[in-house]
């Protein structure tokens, strides 16, 4: 049995209310995966694939949250962005400058009890070799 999390629409990762900054930071996580050969929707080829190695799909089924800063769930993109923001600035996708400008106006989102996080777009598939 084989059991995956993967991206299919990493693009859902924002804040509402929106947050240019956030936005900025996610298309530019993508465009640092792709530059590396990486794919960040990785998730949309993936039933294909195990259809092609024969593999059986019991489930399919997407996971996609929306939480305050209070909530669990927010931490793992919050770490994410906050250790990301440095990585983007030394690959050269962000000016330092830029980078903290972009840590900031998370921290001040983070800080408003109003603001939700909506998670990058998650497909979860349960398959069995045949």
């Amino acid at each position: 049995m084989l059991a995956i999390h993967e991206y299919f629409d990493y693009s859902t990762w924002r804040l509402a209310p929106p947050s240019p900054e956030v936005a900025e930071f996610v298309a530019g996580v993508m465009e640092s995966w792709r530059a590396q050969g990486g794919e960040p929707d990785i998730g949309l080829s993936l039933l294909g694939w195990l259809e092609e190695l024969d593999f059986e799909i019991k489930s399919v089924r997407t996971i996609v949250d929306i939480v305050t800063a209070k909530d669990h769930v927010w931490r793992w993109p919050a770490a994410f962005l906050r250790s990301g923001v440095g990585r983007l600035v030394e690959l050269g996708h962000l000016t330092s400058e830029r980078g903290a400008e972009i840590a900031r106006a998370f921290d001040a989102a983070e800080a408003t009890p109003h603001t939700r996080m909506i998670t990058p777009g998650l497909v979860e598939i349960i398959a069995t070799g045949r």
